[in-house]
């Protein structure tokens, strides 16, 4: 099938779409001119059509016998976690950079960095996010600073409250980027602790701190 010409396209179509997806996700294209030349590549007959869809969005490939040079990756640039009609978990015990690039798009990305190793000259992560037709969905231990700056079109940004005590140390997570047509998530767990459990321990919480805040009555 893969290589008949209805396979072909079909590839050539999936190509397409990752294509305008990274450069949507770069800024090479806004939002209308996306969403515009998806519906021209979902009825693009031919190869052709679909790849003139994608002239400036591909990557410039060497003349014949042209050299490429290889440009080492500087320490400092972020990590890119990709998934493309594709689901992508980090759970675990996984080595967590400084700074993420996530590119979700048609598909889901979990990062659980409840027991994960955190880089030891930091305390701050940084995500970089563009959630196009996906979810990403990240989970953080209690006591973690939560800056989330980043916006939705057509979609969702949610976080748990997030509660820090100033006099002790604790994770700071950047969130930037955008989503459109999916969600991004933000949850604050225990380790092996679910939704309902989360909640009865942060209710509980707030009713001690509310029993120690009322005024002792005079009886």
């Amino acid at each position: 099938m893969a290589d008949t010409p209805a396979g072909l396209l079909q590839r050539e179509r999936e190509e397409t779409r990752r294509l305008l997806a990274d450069g949507y996700a770069e800024d090479h294209i806004d939002q209308d001119e996306l969403e515009r030349r998806l519906e021209l590549a979902e009825h693009a007959g031919s190869i052709a059509a679909l790849r003139a869809l994608t002239v400036e969005l591909r990557p410039i490939e060497p003349a014949p016998g042209q050299a490429t040079a290889l440009v080492p990756v500087r320490a400092s640039e972020p990590q890119r976690l990709p998934a493309l009609f594709s689901s992508v978990e980090r759970v675990g015990a996984w080595s967590v950079p400084a700074r993420m690039q996530v590119r979700a798009t048609f598909g889901s990305v979990v990062l659980d960095l409840r027991q994960a190793v955190l880089p030891a000259d930091t305390r701050e992560i940084e995500i970089d996010a563009r959630v196009i037709f996906a979810s990403l969905e990240i989970v953080v231990p209690p006591g973690w600073s939560i800056d989330n700056r980043c916006g939705a079109v057509l979609g969702s940004v949610e976080q748990d409250a997030c509660e820090v005590d100033p006099s002790q140390e604790f994770r700071v997570l950047r969130l930037s980027g955008r989503v459109v047509f999916g969600s991004l998530a933000v949850y604050q767990r225990l380790p092996g602790e679910d939704y309902w459990a989360a909640r009865q321990r942060t209710e509980r919480a707030l009713a001690e701190r509310g029993g120690r805040a009322l005024p002792r009555g005079d009886g």
